[in-house]
């Protein structure tokens, strides 16, 4: 055990003294922050109507049908700020739109067919409105943006050991410790027990920093470590042949690709189609996280998903396995 924790004390210090481990460690938080600032913009985009208090409720309840109703006082200051909102002014049997001009293209139009559909109910609107109630109310960003930065924070774990184990072999320190007492299981589980840390770490941070509530984090600790897994493979697979960090971070991108293509693939896919997908174990951390989030997940669908992925990241390493062994030689 002190060996372990001789080799994670080591990457700290060497991680810290050239930046490595703080910006791993500060990445999952600033790219939160990034998403938590873009969903209210998100949120806001839709068309906006400002109308005086006084407004006759049929309008307002007509105009809600289509846009968010705001009431104000001061139609003038409210229609000046940054932001695109138009003002909706009913005079007698006669509506009137307010614009500051440098709206967004085409919301003009749009507000303009649906007053006039309002004051001539045989207009046809160019737009259709349905509403479906799936049982939770969360911005699909929020969603969707969380649970792709939870994943990607593995990938960012995987990282970390490759560069630690480039590190290593540019100092010629793996050919030393082959002629010490330290075991190979004890060096692995030293160079891979850092980036683990990252990825927990990484998927709480994620949470805190965009409001998740009710989250049970024994469900995302079992998730996340599991699919931790399949990063740390990757990593060791390329850091013990990579003898730059440059080209070792060349070759990690490409574990991007399956890790986008799982979680659009999961989106836009139809239901029919998902099973296309099986093979990866980014969608199955995609499925279990995404209900985690939304409070709905089960312990059995967490222990299933989790035996899933780790079932294909036991097929991986069987497949990377001489290679590991050989770059560790």
């Amino acid at each position: 055990m002190r060996r372990i924790l001789n080799f994670v004390i080591r990457d700290i210090k060497s991680g810290t003294r050239d930046w490595l481990v703080i910006y791993l460690a500060a990445a999952p938080i600033m790219f939160a922050l990034v998403l938590k600032m873009l969903i209210p913009s998100v949120g806001d985009s839709t068309l906006n109507v400002a109308i005086y208090e006084d407004t006759p409720p049929a309008i307002v309840s007509y105009l809600e049908t289509y846009a968010k109703v705001i009431e104000v006082n001061d139609m003038e200051e409210r229609i000046l700020r940054m932001d695109d909102v138009f003002g909706v002014v009913v005079n007698d049997d006669k509506v009137e739109i307010v614009t500051q001009g440098n709206e967004m293209e085409g919301t003009v139009d749009l507000l303009k067919t649906i007053v006039g559909r309002y004051q001539n109910e045989s207009v046809e609107l160019p737009i259709e409105v349905e509403f479906s109630d799936i049982g939770w109310v969360m911005s699909p960003m929020k969603l969707e943006g969380a649970n792709l930065l939870i994943i990607f924070n593995t990938i960012l774990g995987g990282m970390l050991i490759l560069l630690n184990l480039v590190e290593e072999k540019m100092s010629n320190t793996i050919s030393a410790i082959n002629v010490t007492p330290t075991k190979r299981k004890e060096f692995i589980i030293g160079k891979g027990l850092l980036g683990f840390i990252l990825t927990l770490y990484g998927g709480a941070a994620v949470i805190t920093v965009l409001g998740f509530e009710g989250i049970n984090y024994a469900m995302l600790f079992v998730s996340v470590f599991a699919i931790s897994f399949i990063g740390a493979i990757i990593g060791f697979s390329i850091g013990v042949v990579s003898d730059e960090p440059i080209s070792a971070i060349a070759s990690m991108k490409t574990v991007f690709i399956p890790v986008l293509a799982s979680i659009f693939g999961a989106i836009y896919l139809p239901a029919k189609w998902i099973f296309i997908l099986y093979w990866s174990p980014f969608y199955w951390a995609y499925d279990v996280i995404k209900d985690i989030l939304l409070v709905q997940a089960t312990w059995g669908q967490v222990f299933m998903n989790s035996g899933i992925i780790l079932i294909i990241t036991a097929l991986v390493f069987v497949g990377l396995r001489k290679r590991i062994v050989n770059g560790l030689s």
